[in-house]
């Protein structure tokens, strides 16, 4: 398979002839490597094509040349377009300072797959970090914890950089519409393959910190975390997660009403009026869920109606006991009953709801 390692630079005059050297000695086959230089000032792209004349080889050493430095994110589209123009059917990204090591080229080759995107990963076993601090070894652990719950990812290493991508994958984003221009590109790119069904696999690597040279990263963390926030925002679990919570207040403001009037001025036993407010909120709840929330296509509206009322009986019967429970056994005011066992089954239904009740 043809493959192109893409290696962006800003100021790695001191590293980048060293890699170039390290990679051509492993001396594999179909391998190209494309620099794409931010207009380095100290020379890092003049220092690119001066080894491509020395060493005979310009058909595997390219030079992109940018005008100006605008991030991470966008250097590495640049190239993605540039070997998608070219054919490349595998697409490598790596840093340009050592800390990913050219030796682990081969094993990420030889997991990639048409379907299957290879992350070269310091947090599962073999994998570990050499020369960082504490903070800043706290820092990626941290931005790596909260990537994953916000926005679902199954990888253990979400912000890594060293990957090699199956052009199919690249070929199936909107490469202009990306979110990120920066480090949480890496967190992006991952989050499109997982929502796409391509398997991510995870190899262990060793990622040493810089030999020399300075870090790029200062000023990136609250960039990078504000981009997963809108990443977090942008995906269709949580709009439909706010859709919801505004079907469930509405169908709330009804139940606590039928309640409330049911006990307070018709003088209903507090677990009949519960039944009552409940049954006719779930039927609000119902109707608004399939029709807005959901977009429920289901032609077999009866079914999809039996799976609900099943799912909202067992909601009842959930917070009927917790109210029994509370009202009965702590001793708590009903009221205050009322709203730990609804804030409960809402959760219980949403969940069974997405999954089951209004699946695809």
């Amino acid at each position: 398979m043809k493959t192109l390692v893409i290696i962006p630079t800003y100021n790695e005059a001191q590293n980048i002839c060293k890699l170039l050297e390290e990679i051509l000695s492993l001396r594999l086959k179909n391998l190209a490597i494309l620099i794409v230089d931010d207009n380095s000032p100290d020379g890092t792209g003049r220092l690119v094509e001066e080894f491509r004349q020395k060493n005979a080889v310009k058909e595997q050493i390219f030079l992109l040349s940018r005008k100006r430095k605008e991030g991470l994110g966008k250097a590495y589209l640049a190239g993605f377009y540039w070997a998608l123009a070219h054919r490349y059917e595998r697409i490598v990204t790596m840093d340009a300072d050592f800390s990913h090591n050219p030796q682990y080229l081969p094993t990420l080759f030889s997991e990639a797959k048409e379907d299957t995107l290879v992350v070269g990963s310091r947090y599962i076993k073999g994998g570990k970090v050499k020369g960082w601090g504490p903070l800043r070894y706290l820092n990626s652990l941290g931005a790596n914890l909260i990537s994953r719950l916000l926005l679902g990812l199954k990888p253990r290493d979400v912000t890594a950089g060293y990957k090699c991508y199956p052009a199919s994958f690249l070929k199936s984003i909107d490469l202009e519409n990306l979110v990120s221009s920066g480090y949480a590109f890496q967190v992006e790119m991952l989050l499109l393959a997982q929502d796409r069904g391509f398997k991510i696999k995870e190899v262990p690597i060793v990622f040493v910190d810089r030999r020399v040279g300075e870090s790029k990263i200062a000023g990136e963390l609250f960039r990078s975390a504000a981009v997963v926030f809108r990443l977090f925002l942008k995906r269709k679990a949580i709009h439909q997660l706010i859709k919801f919570v505004l079907v469930g207040t509405s169908g709330t403001i009804i139940d606590f009403s039928i309640y409330f009037v049911a006990t307070r001025f018709l003088h209903l036993f507090y677990l009949l009026a519960k039944i009552l407010s409940f049954l006719l909120a779930v039927f609000n709840n119902y109707l608004w869920n399939r029709l807005w929330t959901f977009r429920s296509l289901d032609k077999n509206k009866l079914w999809e109606f039996a799976r609900f009322g099943s799912t909202s009986l067992i909601g009842l019967g959930l917070n009927t006991l917790i109210m029994y429970i509370f009202v009965e056994k702590v001793k708590m005011y009903d009221i205050t009953a009322w709203i730990v066992a609804t804030l409960f089954v809402f959760f219980w239904n949403f969940i069974i709801s997405k999954f089951w009740v209004f699946k695809k």
